[in-house]
């Protein structure tokens, strides 16, 4: 009866750890990957504005043209990308556009490339379109293992998901491999998707778009992370022509439109400064690292709001004198084909994670 694509895959284990939160009576919960600021008060105003205004009926399935105006204009002074508006899609946030790319690309047994550690939704995403994750190691520090990426290329490969800044591990992809990445992807024809929803949050490195170098580059993007849109479920994404084209046909009969009222605040959320909220997460991220680098092996996240940490014992033993805690976080198999890590998130208030510090030292002796 069941769909036997659908029969591979897992259930998120990022959304089995909230779903315990709300079940628990004051968790310290560093498992789900939400800013714990609000919404900026002139983007809900925005918001407000359009429903009161009646934009509540659906948009055009590319999305409505203010928007895609803005998006261009930021793609192309930000990242330096070169795009047209009939290269870009507003999509259901940034997982609606990787959803939809990935159903628009693959044919049965087409390999992607994933760099391990990756994004919880990508390999899920692959098996239920009736593609084959493939997944390249990293070296030292999360930064790819360029060898190991060409040696696993072959006739079926698609396409290579990159995501940087990363989630799990914080880790921002240098400039030099980015370019290395690209040069070998031109090699084999290979096309690029970029998820790039953590750009804003980097905190010493710059952060560099592939698709700047790169024309065969889908770049996803959207406002979950930036403003803390994550329930409004506005994204978008831009690359190949043919490829939007087509995208397009499988946003129409999948998601019909990103929604309507939430598209006209997003016009308003590229005139916000978050800068202050950067400047916060990186105290964050300094305490969470400070905190644990005496007593856990981890790399000091360079951007996003993520710590990958190595177990400092047995990890089914580990996560549940964490729970015992209540302290909840996500364990690193959910991201990787390696059970050596698990994620913890710092998008919570000092004081929460001031607090998982203390558990964390505490059990790791």
């Amino acid at each position: 009866m069941i769909n036997y694509q659908v029969k591979q895959m897992n259930v998120s284990g990022v959304r089995t750890m909230f779903e315990m939160a709300s079940k628990m009576k004051n968790p310290i919960d560093l498992s789900l990957g939400m800013p714990d600021f609000d919404v900026p008060e002139e983007i809900k105003q925005e918001a407000i504005k359009a429903i009161n205004q009646g934009f509540n009926k659906y948009a055009s399935t590319t999305g409505i043209p203010e928007l895609k105006e803005k998006i261009k204009n930021k793609l192309i002074q930000e990242n330096n990308i070169d795009v047209e508006l009939n290269e870009i899609i507003v999509t259901s946030a940034a997982s609606g556009a990787l959803s939809v790319i990935l159903k628009t690309i693959i044919n049965e047994n087409d390999e992607i490339i994933l760099f391990d550690p990756y994004f919880v939704s990508y390999k899920e995403l692959i098996i239920q379109n009736s593609g084959k994750p493939i997944f390249v190691k990293t070296k030292k520090g999360f930064s790819p293992d360029l060898n190991d990426f060409e040696a696993k290329i072959t006739k079926k490969t698609k396409a290579i998901i990159i995501n940087s800044p990363n989630n799990p591990s914080g880790k921002v992809y240098d400039e030099e491999d980015l370019r290395e990445i690209a040069e070998i992807a031109e090699k084999h024809n290979l096309l690029i998707i970029s998820d790039e929803i953590y750009e804003k949050f980097c905190y010493e490195k710059k952060h560099f778009s592939i698709g700047s170098i790169y024309k065969n580059t889908i770049t996803i993007n959207g406002f979950s992370k930036s403003c803390a849109m994550a329930g409004w479920r506005v994204g978008y994404c831009c690359g190949p022509k043919e490829i939007i084209s087509d995208a397009v046909k499988v946003q129409q009969f999948n998601f019909v439109c990103a929604p309507t009222p939430f598209q006209y605040a997003a016009i308003r959320a590229f005139d916000v400064d978050i800068s202050k909220h950067i400047e916060d997460y990186k105290t964050k991220r300094d305490i969470v690292y400070n905190g644990l680098k005496d007593n856990y092996k981890l790399m000091k996240p360079e951007g996003a709001f993520y710590a990958f940490i190595k177990y400092p014992y047995d990890k089914e033993k580990f996560v549940q004198d964490c729970i015992n805690n209540c302290l909840l976080i996500v364990p690193g198999s959910v991201f990787s084909q390696n059970e050596t890590h698990f994620r913890i998130s710092f998008a919570n208030k000092d004081e929460i994670l001031k607090k998982a510090v203390e558990i964390l030292n505490k059990l790791s002796k």
